[in-house]
């Protein structure tokens, strides 16, 4: 069901896993909200991020299910019971993969509220053969199953942590999708190529070099280019350092000289070469 003329709910679950709704029986709803979701042939509950309607961020053909109600307490009590019966159940599909030795890690277990489909997350190399595994949790817990393969910074993001900065992981509180980050995002905050320092926790480069990009590429649009070449007064250099928040740039003079100067004074004293 996709209907683009009813507003959006965005809904958290388990392991900050997010996902748009459909709230086309106009229900009262404020944030943190527990609601009752249609999913795929079944029902999920979850948690509601903003109680006002918002859009998409990317328009697709991805079915978008309605909300169906506010949970009850016989649903509380029963997503209380999947979060219990959810730790045995890790505990029995990580001893099946010991026992038929596939190169996977499991991250996570997530039970489904109408325990219709039970999710069993893992990280690996290279793809799996897990058919054998799947009949094995299936005559197990009589349900459907559903293995599913993450990335390193998709398992930071279902457990959390504490980032560098020492607040809560960016991809667990707010981040709703990964996009692509290269170490071009760095050079251009005018960071070191420190590996220590411009990793996050999953060991790749941050997310916030990303997100952050559009205002230092709108601030930098205020100085010259990295490596310019410029002359103030009798002496000629080349721009060696911007800092967008002291408003500075740093020029190193042909004598290795380093000079810094005031965004404004910049404007006014210096003359870039071409």
């Amino acid at each position: 069901m996709n209907d683009n003329n009813n507003p959006l709910i965005k809904v958290k679950f388990k392991g900050s896993r997010r996902e748009y709704f459909c709230n086309s029986m106009e229900f009262p709803i404020k944030q943190n909200d527990r609601m009752v979701v249609e999913a795929e042939r079944g029902e999920d509950i979850g948690k509601v991020l903003a109680e006002n309607p918002c859009k998409k961020p990317h328009s697709d053909d991805e079915s978008i299910f309605p909300i169906l109600r506010k949970a009850t307490n016989n649903d509380l009590i029963r997503n209380s019971e999947n979060r219990i019966k959810e730790k045995p159940s890790f505990k029995f599909c990580k001893r099946k993969i010991k026992e038929l030795n596939l190169p996977m890690r499991l991250v996570d277990v997530e039970y489904r509220l109408d325990r219709k489909k039970i999710t069993f997350y893992f990280t690996a190399d290279d793809r799996i053969d897990f058919r054998e595994l799947v009949k094995i949790l299936a005559t197990e817990y009589k349900t459907r199953i559903e293995m599913r393969q993450i990335s390193t910074r998709e398992e930071l993001k279902r457990t959390g942590g504490i980032g560098h900065c020492g607040k809560s992981l960016c991809c667990t509180d707010w981040l709703d999708n990964f996009e692509p980050i290269s170490t071009q995002l760095v050079k251009e905050q005018n960071l070191p190529m420190n590996p220590s320092k411009i990793s996050g926790c999953c060991g790749k480069l941050k997310c916030c070099f990303r997100y952050e990009h559009d205002t230092y590429s709108e601030f930098l649009k205020n100085y010259p280019a990295y490596g310019s070449r410029v002359q103030h007064e009798d002496k000629t250099g080349t721009i060696e350092k911007i800092d967008i928040f002291q408003k500075t740039v740093t020029i190193k003079f042909d004598e290795d000289q380093l000079e810094e100067f005031h965004l404004q004074d910049f404007e006014n004293k210096i003359k870039v070469l071409k």
